[in-house]
């Protein structure tokens, strides 16, 4: 790791998300925090504060039999951002996601402001969340996903 601010400030916010610690979370991120999930899956949109972004993660880290799982690849930081490659892999039914994400973090004031994750093959994405909408009776967009990116 470096021994950049931002670099110390997303490895943190890593450890308290992998610990579930929501109050680390809290001080580590901007009060009106904006997490911006691209892709045409069913969980594509705008999550708006830490309680919303808080139950967003809640809900798709309950994806499949053991949850979805993600784990840094990468991390590159700046002064105002970080970019952050991750795989996930999660399982439902007969269906496997194994994907990459970058994820970057706008910072400002040694807070996250706003996310923004990305697939990088957004056709597998889709399809998995596709089936995870399917099997789990969702007939529209989660609703602390506000859709139409």
């Amino acid at each position: 790791m470096i021994n950049h601010p931002n670099s110390l400030l997303v490895h943190h916010c890593l450890k308290a998300a992998g610990e579930s610690d929501h109050e680390t979370l809290r001080l580590l991120w901007a009060p009106d925090i904006v997490w911006n999930i691209k892709g045409q899956s069913p969980w594509r949109g705008e999550v708006n504060g830490a309680d919303r972004i808080l139950d967003y993660l809640s809900e798709i880290g309950r994806i499949g039999a053991g949850g979805l799982h993600a784990e840094v690849r990468d991390i590159l930081v700046s002064d105002d951002r970080a970019a952050m490659i991750c795989r996930a892999h999660a399982e439902l039914g007969n269906q496997v996601l194994d994907a990459d994400y970058v994820i970057i973090a706008n910072i400002m004031g040694r807070r996250i402001q706003r996310i923004t994750s990305v697939p990088v093959d957004p056709e597998n994405a889709t399809e998995f969340w596709q089936s995870t909408r399917e099997v789990n009776g969702i007939s529209s967009n989660p609703p602390v996903v506000n859709a139409g990116l």
